[in-house]
């Protein structure tokens, strides 16, 4: 007689975006405690699962942090698709790049704190490489519909180098200054 197995266990429930839930959980934990208070049973508290659950779907500390890493490099991707949606190439590149900078070392501070986290995480984390990796290359791709490759990967350095800078000395950055920034790099 066939059971189905999710029903013969008692008090196991199907889960299908467990794994999900505790990689935005890992997110969380270092947004609030940093990478060094990141653990399995910190994140299962955060996740509110079992802690074998985290054990489970993450190896390791480096894999719950690749798992992070990579949900914020899809965030920060979709933040960059929706300034530039519906933006034509002949339209105003320099001011929505530059409104993104605003945006993220004024108002979203906190999220541009934790992704840098993560991001120099990589550093030391060769785990994290590849995402690290794939993380610049996305926003250059993006870019590249714009501009040409060159004027792309331009755009993309003067970029990193201004969040890093908002990051490291704890500025915030007006977007008529980072503006003024990206259209010198177009201008040639």
């Amino acid at each position: 007689m066939a059971t189905d197995s999710h029903a013969s266990r008692p008090g196991r429930r199907y889960d299908p975006e467990r794994r999900e839930r505790i990689a935005r959980a890992a997110i969380e934990v270092v947004a609030r405690d940093g990478i060094e208070g990141l653990t399995h049973r910190t994140v299962a508290q955060q996740a509110d699962v079992p802690l074998g659950s985290t054990t489970y779907h993450f190896a390791d500390k480096d894999d719950l942090l690749k798992a992070a890493a990579e949900l914020a490099e899809d965030q920060n991707r979709e933040t960059l698709d929706a300034l530039l949606v519906g933006l034509l190439p002949e339209e105003d590149l320099p001011a929505a790049l530059g409104a993104m900078v605003e945006e993220l070392t004024v108002r979203q501070r906190a999220q541009l704190l934790l992704d840098y986290e993560l991001f120099l995480a990589a550093r030391s984390r060769p785990a994290l490489r590849e995402t690290a990796t794939r993380w610049v290359r996305r926003a250059a791709d993006q870019l590249s519909a714009y501009t040409d490759a060159t004027t792309a990967a331009s755009l993309t350095w003067a970029l990193e180098g201004a969040l890093v800078q908002a990051v490291v000395l704890g500025r915030e950055i007006r977007a008529d200054d980072a503006t003024a920034v990206f259209r010198r790099i177009l201008s040639g």
